[in-house]
Protein backbone atom coordinates (compact mmCIF):
# COMPACT_ATOMS: atom_id res chain seq x y z
CA UNK A 1 0.00 0.00 0.00
CA UNK A 2 2.98 2.43 1.07
CA UNK A 3 4.39 1.69 -2.70
CA UNK A 4 1.09 2.68 -4.50
CA UNK A 5 0.83 5.98 -2.31
CA UNK A 6 4.63 6.86 -3.13
CA UNK A 7 4.25 5.31 -6.70
CA UNK A 8 1.00 8.16 -6.99
CA UNK A 9 3.17 11.15 -5.23
CA UNK A 10 5.68 10.09 -7.57
CA UNK A 11 3.79 9.98 -10.46
CA UNK A 12 1.78 14.06 -9.75
CA UNK A 13 5.54 15.35 -8.41
CA UNK A 14 6.74 14.10 -12.40
CA UNK A 15 3.79 15.99 -13.93
CA UNK A 16 3.82 18.95 -11.62
CA UNK A 17 7.76 19.53 -12.87
CA UNK A 18 7.06 18.33 -16.34
CA UNK A 19 3.93 21.13 -16.86
CA UNK A 20 6.19 24.07 -14.66
CA UNK A 21 9.26 22.93 -17.46
CA UNK A 22 6.50 23.11 -20.47
CA UNK A 23 5.36 26.47 -19.27
CA UNK A 24 8.69 27.90 -19.13
CA UNK A 25 9.33 26.63 -22.49
CA UNK A 26 6.35 27.96 -24.10
CA UNK A 27 7.65 31.69 -22.72
CA UNK A 28 10.36 31.44 -24.21
CA UNK A 29 8.93 30.42 -27.56
CA UNK A 30 6.41 33.19 -27.29
CA UNK A 31 9.60 35.82 -26.37
CA UNK A 32 11.78 34.64 -29.70
CA UNK A 33 8.34 34.22 -32.09
CA UNK A 34 8.52 37.72 -33.70
CA UNK A 35 12.30 36.81 -34.21
CA UNK A 36 11.78 33.63 -35.55
CA UNK A 37 8.97 35.10 -38.29
CA UNK A 38 11.13 38.01 -39.09
CA UNK A 39 13.96 35.35 -40.05
CA UNK A 40 11.31 33.26 -41.71
CA UNK A 41 10.88 36.39 -43.85
CA UNK A 42 14.26 37.73 -44.80
CA UNK A 43 15.17 34.07 -45.99
CA UNK A 44 12.23 33.81 -48.25
CA UNK A 45 13.38 37.66 -49.33
CA UNK A 46 16.86 36.24 -50.03
CA UNK A 47 15.52 33.05 -51.95
CA UNK A 48 13.32 35.18 -54.32
CA UNK A 49 16.54 37.67 -54.71
CA UNK A 50 18.74 34.72 -55.31
CA UNK A 51 16.29 33.31 -58.10
CA UNK A 52 16.26 36.36 -59.37
CA UNK A 53 19.71 36.95 -60.03
CA UNK A 54 20.10 33.52 -60.65
CA UNK A 55 18.13 34.39 -64.21
CA UNK A 56 19.97 37.47 -64.83
CA UNK A 57 23.29 35.15 -64.66
CA UNK A 58 21.92 32.63 -67.08
CA UNK A 59 20.07 35.94 -69.84
CA UNK A 60 23.99 36.94 -69.50
CA UNK A 61 25.32 33.80 -70.32
CA UNK A 62 23.25 33.38 -72.63
CA UNK A 63 23.94 36.99 -74.40
CA UNK A 64 27.72 36.67 -74.21
CA UNK A 65 27.37 33.10 -76.02
CA UNK A 66 25.60 35.01 -78.78
CA UNK A 67 28.28 38.03 -78.72
CA UNK A 68 31.37 35.65 -79.08
CA UNK A 69 29.28 33.78 -82.07
CA UNK A 70 28.83 37.10 -83.29
CA UNK A 71 32.62 38.19 -83.42
CA UNK A 72 34.04 35.00 -84.31
CA UNK A 73 31.64 35.42 -87.63
CA UNK A 74 32.90 38.94 -88.04
CA UNK A 75 36.96 37.71 -87.26
CA UNK A 76 36.29 34.98 -89.81
CA UNK A 77 34.50 37.24 -92.39
CA UNK A 78 37.79 39.69 -91.97
CA UNK A 79 40.44 37.42 -92.22
CA UNK A 80 38.61 35.47 -94.91
CA UNK A 81 39.33 35.70 -98.77
CA UNK A 82 37.86 38.65 -100.35
CA UNK A 83 35.69 38.16 -103.24
CA UNK A 84 34.57 41.85 -103.87
CA UNK A 85 38.29 42.81 -105.57
CA UNK A 86 38.74 45.33 -102.37
CA UNK A 87 41.90 43.10 -100.40
CA UNK A 88 43.63 46.52 -99.51
CA UNK A 89 40.60 47.36 -97.52
CA UNK A 90 40.41 44.39 -95.56
CA UNK A 91 44.39 44.43 -94.71
CA UNK A 92 44.15 48.07 -93.55
CA UNK A 93 41.12 46.50 -91.18
CA UNK A 94 43.07 44.18 -89.84
CA UNK A 95 46.50 46.01 -89.53
CA UNK A 96 44.80 48.60 -87.49
CA UNK A 97 43.03 45.90 -85.35
CA UNK A 98 46.38 44.63 -84.95
CA UNK A 99 48.08 47.78 -84.41
CA UNK A 100 45.48 48.76 -81.59
CA UNK A 101 45.92 45.42 -79.90
CA UNK A 102 49.80 45.32 -79.49
CA UNK A 103 49.44 48.87 -77.80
Amino acid sequence: MIWTILTVLAVMATKFVTAFRLKDLKAKLEAIQPDIDELRTKVAEAEDEYEGLKMKEEATTTRLAHVRGVVNYLENQVKGPSNDGMPDERQQVLQSAEGVGER
